[in-house]
């Protein structure tokens, strides 16, 4: 079962999950965890990893993707369901333990596979793929520390925020960083020659970042009395922070107006990246008790999640439903899809700002 046509309908269901867990978070119709993973291990989880399994054959020049890359993703969404029924059920400790579980093993796979392509593959890889495998290294931690929850119920809830940071700004957003540096350029049709230079070197500071500010929220609670930890998270958001501007500052000067437009998908992925600047930054707050965790969530989800994904699916979705030789057949979907792409972008960035900084 080849990934691309799996890929479709991943793009479709992540959308209406965010969509529901969107609405399910301003409106207050449902705990934060529930629309929370609804959004993210039924929605964003398997995309990911679907998109993962089409692109590292490119960026490992390795040819077709196989079953293996094709049924993680689908375990993944398993594992989704699980936890998302959890949830809204019983809040089951096996039921969390196996849905992570299934994630893990999904992550673990995936990245095995794409070893096993870098080993085999002529000449350098391309260095979006540092990006994929941290970002997985990162998955892999957040689940772990789900199935260290029952172990040490002292520290859940330390647990739970290095969890939910490795996850959101780890798993999705060194993905997101990595994938937007060569999909941007593509989508506006204009070549970035700093994207491969920052890729290499930014992926240091990215990961270090992420591991910063889970480490230190998850430490830094405000009743442990320390300002150590708390210290440790800042630096960590000043350096993950430093990542994205640099790109933006690169992408400002090198696309200019082409960033600022009413339609495409260049827009709408400028937009995501500039929420996820603003949550991070915000998010942070959220960390130390700050910040409630509705609006935390509902920001990342409607400022970041939202125009990325829709953004990213409508470019992706054309070749994706036909794949090989582009025709205009895809041009005129393309452009149907991506119509009013950076208005839509920008109403997503500041509905989602707004709604996380009045809260």
């Amino acid at each position: 079962m080849p990934t691309a046509l799996l890929l479709p309908l991943f793009a479709i269901t992540a959308l209406l999950a965010l969509t529901i867990a969107g609405i399910l978070l301003v409106t207050g119709h449902a705990a934060p965890q529930l629309a929370a993973h609804l959004a993210f291990a039924l929605g964003i989880l398997p995309l990911v990893l679907a998109a993962m399994g089409y692109f590292i054959p490119v960026l490992t020049r390795s040819g077709g993707t196989g079953t293996v890359a094709a049924w993680l993703p689908i375990l993944a969404l398993g594992g989704g369901i699980l936890a998302v029924f959890s949830f809204a059920n019983d809040f089951s400790a096996r039921g969390f333990g196996l849905a992570a579980t299934f994630a893990g093993v999904a992550a673990l796979g995936l990245g095995g596979w794409a070893l096993n392509r870098v080993r085999r593959m002529l000449g350098p890889r391309h260095r979006g793929l540092d990006w994929y495998l941290a970002a997985l290294g990162f998955l892999l931690l957040a689940m772990l520390a789900i199935l260290l929850m029952p172990l040490f119920p002292a520290q859940r809830n330390a647990l739970r925020l290095f969890h939910l940071h490795a996850n959101l700004l780890g798993f999705v957003g060194l993905t997101a960083l990595g994938t937007l540096q060569v999909l941007l350029p593509t989508c506006i049709g204009q070549p970035d020659p700093g994207a491969l230079p920052r890729l290499r070197r930014d992926i240091k500071w990215g990961a270090t970042g992420t591991l910063l500010i889970a480490v230190g929220t998850a430490t830094g609670l405000p009743r442990s009395g320390s300002m150590a930890w708390p210290a440790l998270a800042l630096l960590g958001a000043a350096i993950y922070c430093g990542v994205i501007l640099r790109m933006l500052i690169a992408w400002r000067s090198g696309f200019g107006r082409a960033l600022v437009q009413a339609h495409g998908a260049g827009p709408s992925l400028a937009s995501a990246a500039l929420g996820l600047l603003g949550i991070t930054i915000l998010g942070v707050a959220h960390g130390f008790g700050w910040l409630p965790a509705r609006p935390a969530v509902a920001g990342f989800v409607i400022a970041f999640l939202l125009p990325l994904v829709s953004g990213a699916a409508g470019h992706l979705l054309p070749t994706w439903f036909r794949p090989g030789a582009q025709t205009p057949w895809h041009q005129v979907l393309r452009n149907r899809l991506c119509r009013w792409g950076g208005v839509r972008g920008m109403a997503l960035l500041l509905a989602g700002l707004l709604i996380t900084g009045i809260a």
